[in-house]
């Protein structure tokens, strides 16, 4: 027999928007439409217009090495057929071949809202500068029950936005102890809350306050709220009426008054949005319906942030606050 009866036949392999992308055994006279076919046909989101093959260098006879690692061919396709490139291009073993996905091609991308909106539920975006008044507009606008400063924003946690949120809570649990955060519960959360103001983004659609939207969003609208929490170290945690004008006093004073720990200088409130902000001065300018002011205590550090975190009844994502309510009340 000949040497070359006795050579390794080889594989091609397909990569890309093809049904069935693989290594694939390689036959005599093999065609880049045959491997298609053999690899189940192109996908829907294929490229027609750019079809790379790479293939080796082979020199036997070679003798200095060469900076040319490797040759690459570019086809077009109409119905699984070459229509532009080398004519009568055949297979060669090990050669790979790429189908690209289509720039042009989008998938159907979906927003949420719920609450009060006059047709709530699941809304295809239309452009990838949807923003969060195109989509309330598309809802027919919120209902006259709406409390549109309390709306909130859930958003699904890409990778980079996983790993940022697993950087925090190792950096808080070498500050307050694995036991805490496990007994805490905190953890890499598949959604996080985006502080946004819905009434600021309608009345001035375009501008940074009406953020553009991103697949899985979630934009909940609650009903008028017109009470204030009051918790933490006070005499008495309790819910009270807004009442407009008043100062952060008047409010601590509906909850009998600091308790004997309380740590005065660091109090702050927790918004229906899940923002939150230190109190400043009186606080009359910071205090809206439906928020939550809390009053940490002087406990001892390694339980002081536990016990915040159970006072805020308006956490929607511990994780992501942990870090942001440490850095109000550190000394």
């Amino acid at each position: 027999p000949s040497i070359h009866d006795l050579e390794d036949r080889g594989n091609v392999v397909i990569h890309g928007e093809v049904a069935k992308p693989d290594s694939y055994p390689y036959a005599d006279n093999m065609t880049l439409e045959d491997l298609i076919i053999q690899a189940g046909g192109l996908r829907e989101a294929a490229s027609v217009v750019r079809v790379d093959v790479s293939r080796r260098i082979k020199n036997p006879r070679s003798t200095v090495d060469n900076d040319t690692i490797g040759q690459i061919y570019t086809f077009s396709l109409k119905e699984g057929f070459i229509v532009d490139g080398t004519p009568g291009f055949v297979l060669q073993p090990y050669d790979e071949v790429y189908v690209r996905r289509s720039p042009g091609y989008q998938a159907q991308q979906n927003v949420v809202v719920e609450g009060e909106i006059l047709f709530g539920g699941s809304y295809a975006m239309t452009s990838r500068e949807e923003r969060l008044s195109d989509l309330i507009n598309k809802a027919g606008g919120a209902t006259n029950y709406a409390y549109l400063r309390g709306a909130k924003l859930t958003r699904v946690a890409n990778a980079s936005e996983k790993k940022r949120m697993g950087d925090v809570i190792r950096l808080m649990s070498r500050q307050l102890g694995e036991a805490m955060m496990d007994s805490l519960g905190v953890r890499v959360e598949d959604t996080f809350s985006v502080g946004i103001d819905l009434e600021k983004a309608l009345a001035n659609p375009g501008s940074t306050a009406d953020i553009v939207l991103r697949e899985g969003d979630v934009i909940s609208i609650p009903k008028n709220n017109n009470t204030v929490t009051i918790n933490g170290a006070v005499m008495v945690p309790n819910t009270v009426s807004y009442m407009e004008g008043k100062n952060i006093d008047y409010y601590l004073d509906q909850a009998g008054g600091y308790s004997e720990n309380a740590k005065k200088s660091k109090k702050f409130i927790v918004y229906m949005n899940g923002q939150v902000t230190k109190v400043k001065g009186s606080g009359k300018k910071q205090i809206e319906p439906g928020c939550e002011i809390i009053v940490p205590s002087k406990a001892k550090k390694k339980t002081n942030i536990g016990n915040i975190l159970g006072y805020a009844t308006t956490f929607s994502t511990l994780g992501m606050m942990v870090a942001s309510i440490a850095n109000l009340i550190k000394k």
